[in-house]
């Protein structure tokens, strides 16, 4: 149960970080939040299930960007 909760809390460190800066790479994920590279994995994985980021490979890195989100009102 303990997991599942720090996983929760470092996906809620990555979304706002990559809505504030937008697309960042795994390597900067990590740096930028302090955090490691499993704990960075496990976080994107959970936002990428929930369908909240998109992740692309670009010069044989991987990256990760906010999902773009169309809301409709009434």
């Amino acid at each position: 149960m303990m997991e599942k909760t720090r996983i929760g809390l470092n996906a809620g460190k990555v979304w706002r970080i990559l809505n504030e800066k937008g697309e960042l790479s795994m390597f900067d994920l990590c740096r930028d939040l302090g955090l490691t590279f499993e704990d960075v994995a496990l976080a994107v994985g959970w936002l990428v299930r929930e369908n909240k980021l998109l992740l692309r490979k670009k010069e044989g890195m991987l990256f990760a960007s906010i999902e773009d989100v169309e809301f409709t009102f009434g």
